[in-house]
């Protein structure tokens, strides 16, 4: 029968001490607390014997087992029979037979199992523990896989066996001598030496794993990156990148927390030959490379700073070694600050544009701008003032210079009668004071511009109404609520003189019906006087599930002026309509449609169209764009875009994926086609993608892209590219 804890602990604790003989050297040992079903002691041979269910605890270490027997002349625990050592790191080794001596820090260990912190597993004939922070092991096997469920005397996945293996938990190393590597049994690669750091590492310097592969422009290539932790708190990493067709390139990336903040760059630099048009090597070097940084910083609790900046030497590099895609590069310092109702923000604006047929001097450079917003405190009848204001100060090497200043108040309050419609009164004042150089204005001839100053006030007030109405019908809900409002301002205030930098991304849509003004920006205001009407409508269900719908349009008094420009929907007195659907039934499809219709015809200037729909393991993606050119001063024409994606999952690690998308517009075509498949489980990810790009831009050529990436949980990946 079990016998008391206590007793058995004070047993132990005296046995455990350290020799007469020892009394001048000071004790390590720890207490021992001892809990079995018997316990017995042989004063003449100084043996305990503990049997059944025996768990004893020695500082942090814990051992389980049948049966154990202390020797008090040898100092050492004889463990038998399904037993267990607890390691402090959360490591838990099993055993049929250990002895342990040191307070349980060393000891020899037959038919060898340890079990990792993340569920890796080490197996061995045999081990030794040392110091409680090495453990020695012959013939042994190491694999994060999990066994098989019907089969678990299978070979895993993957599986590393070595004739030595040593777990380092001072330095974190598993070390490996003479190993095989084997998948499924099959032993593919061979090292006489071999080590990674265990599953409590988390950041390391060394060697990461190359990448290897074939570039239709820059030939075979090799990356070979080097990483380098330089404290908890920041690290680097080094890149050289090897290939055929060109000199050797270097990529650098170097992050570091501060306690306000944290900042990144990366970067990299080459020296090559310089290319002709199409593409062929001229006799003369250049140096190319970029210059990618951004920073965070916390001033004090109200305000804080930051930084982006991007720099590459010429237009085509970044897409040529696969550093980005962009067409525009933004360098954008900034400094902003929230407090209760306040919010302010300030910034510089640099634009380094890569397109071909862009002329860099006529790209605005701006410093500052800046922004103030203030609401104030609800007054006696429900309203809020509103306080907006803006310095603009933009400055082109070639083209238009301008400096505004813009204070705009406000003032809103809403109002619900007693017959559940609600109303809401707003008005606005909003001044303008600019400088411009060199803008051409619509009364001067051709390539003439003007000068000086110029302003405006612009006084505008709406009045918006509507009456939800709602229906209950079993287990769906249906509502009804036609919405109108009416806009007075004064007609025109646009005045030629001042440039529109900020407005010109113009869409007449259902987000911006109901806007006092319309435009995105400060430079134009949306003046006259206008009725703004509308339905929205939309089933609820009980599950979850619903479908919605508006539809719109304006109606405006007087027509004379050229506040809007043809095809923007607005031109006439009746605009456009405009309006979106969206069905979301349940999980298996979510629908939206957003239009816009000509008032003629009902011909469609602008279609969108989101789809998502099937269960977790057929997924489908598609969206289809349409918008006739539109926008004032618009620098792109009709767009029209079809992109489908797919996903299937074919097994519980197998699944399938596919991608296109495709410019649908005379004389497009596709853009970009791609499709992969992928098996990941615990521990092993095997990933095969093929992807092509039709994009062309000087020396960048189309490109054909087949990956192949490999992962091995705790070993890193290995992948491979062609282009």
């Amino acid at each position: 029968m079990r016998r008391g804890i206590f007793i058995a602990a004070l047993i132990l604790a005296g046995l455990w001490g350290p020799p007469a003989i020892a009394q001048e050297r000071p004790s390590s040992s720890e207490p021992v607390l001892l809990s079995a079903d018997e316990v017995s002691y042989n004063e003449d041979l100084g043996i305990v014997v503990a049997s059944g269910s025996v768990e004893i605890a020695q500082g942090d270490r814990v051992v389980l087992a049948d049966r154990v027997t202390y020797n008090e002349r040898e100092n050492t625990v004889s463990a038998n029979g399904h037993v267990s050592l607890l390691e402090p790191g959360g490591e838990v080794v099993f055993a049929e037979y250990m002895e342990l001596a040191d307070d349980m820090k060393n000891g020899v260990v037959r038919d060898l199992r340890i079990l990792l912190t993340d569920n890796s597993r080490i197996a061995a004939a045999g081990g030794r523990l040392q110091g409680g922070v090495r453990t020695e092991m012959r013939k042994a096997v190491f694999s994060p896989c999990e066994l098989c469920e019907d089969d678990p005397e299978a070979a895993p996945l993957w599986q590393i066996k070595a004739v030595k293996v040593v777990h380092d938990q001072r330095t974190h190393d598993i070390e490996y001598t003479d190993a095989w590597m084997e998948m499924y049994g099959v032993p593919v690669f061979y090292t006489p030496y071999f080590s990674h750091p265990d599953p409590t590492v988390k950041r390391r310097s060394g060697l990461l794993t190359p990448d290897f592969g074939n570039d239709s422009q820059l030939g075979m290539l090799l990356r070979t990156p080097y990483f380098f932790t330089m404290g908890p708190d920041k690290d680097a990493t080094i890149t050289p990148i090897f290939t055929t067709k060109e000199r050797v390139a270097l990529a650098a990336e170097y992050r570091q927390r501060f306690t306000s903040g944290e900042f990144e760059t990366d970067g990299s630099f080459t020296r090559v030959k310089r290319r002709g048009s199409d593409g062929e090597q001229l006799d003369e070097d250049i140096n190319r490379g970029h210059l990618f940084s951004k920073g965070r910083f916390d001033i004090d609790r109200t305000y804080r700073w930051g930084f982006d900046t991007a720099y590459t030497t010429d237009d085509t590099y970044l897409r040529r070694y696969g550093f980005s895609s962009e067409d525009v590069l933004t360098n954008n310092p900034f400094v902003e600050g929230f407090r209760g109702r306040n919010y302010m923000r300030a910034d510089g604006y640099y634009f380094l544009d890569l397109r071909e047929d862009q002329d860099q001097d006529e790209v605005p450079i701006i410093l500052p701008v800046a922004n103030y917003n203030h609401v104030g405190q609800p007054d006696s009848i429900g309203g809020r003032w509103e306080v907006d204001a803006n310095v603009l100060n933009l400055n082109r090497i070639e083209g238009t210079d301008s400096r505004r200043l813009s204070l705009s108040l406000g003032w809103a309050a809403p109002y619900t009668s007693s017959w559940g419609d609600v109303w809401e009164l707003s008005a606005s004042v909003q001044s303008d004071a600019c400088w411009v150089d060199d803008v051409q204005t619509p009364s001067r001839p051709t390539g003439s511009t003007e000068s000086g100053l110029t302003g405006r006030f612009f006084p505008q007030a709406m009045l918006k109404w509507r009456y939800p109405f709602v229906r209950n019908g079993g287990a769906t809900r249906q509502i009804i609520e036609p919405v109108a409002a009416l806009v007075v301002g004064p007609n025109g205030g646009n005045p030629g003189k001042i440039p529109n930098e900020d407005s010109r991304g113009f869409e007449f849509d259902d987000a911006n019906l109901f806007s006092a003004n319309r435009f995105s920006g400060l430079d134009r205001v949306d003046g006259g006087q206008r009725l703004v009407y509308g339905l929205n409508g939309g089933v609820y269900g009980d599950g979850g599930g619903q479908s919605t719908f508006f539809i719109g349009q304006s109606y405006r008094f007087r027509q004379d002026d050229d506040t809007f420009e043809d095809g923007s929907g607005l031109r006439d007195q009746l605009s456009d309509y405009v309006g979106r659907v969206r069905a979301s039934p349940g999980d298996y499809l979510d629908l939206v449609y957003r239009f816009r219709l000509a008032r003629t015809d009902l011909g469609p200037t602008r279609n969108e169209v989101g789809m998502a729909a099937g269960p977790e393991w057929l997924r489908i993606q598609t969206s289809y764009l349409f918008f006739r050119q539109t926008e004032i001063g618009s620098e792109f024409g009709t767009r029209e875009e079809l992109f489908v994606s797919g996903r299937v999952q074919l097994t519980d690690y197998w699944s399938f994926r596919a991608t296109h998308r495709r410019d649908l517009t005379p004389g497009g075509g596709a853009l970009r086609t791609s499709a992969g498949v992928l098996y990941e489980d615990e521990c092993f990810t095997f990933d095969a993608n093929f992807s092509r790009s039709f994009f062309r831009d000087r020396d960048f050529e189309e490109t054909d892209t087949v990956l192949f990436r490999l992962v091995f949980k705790h070993l890193g990946e290995v992948g491979t590219a062609v282009r």
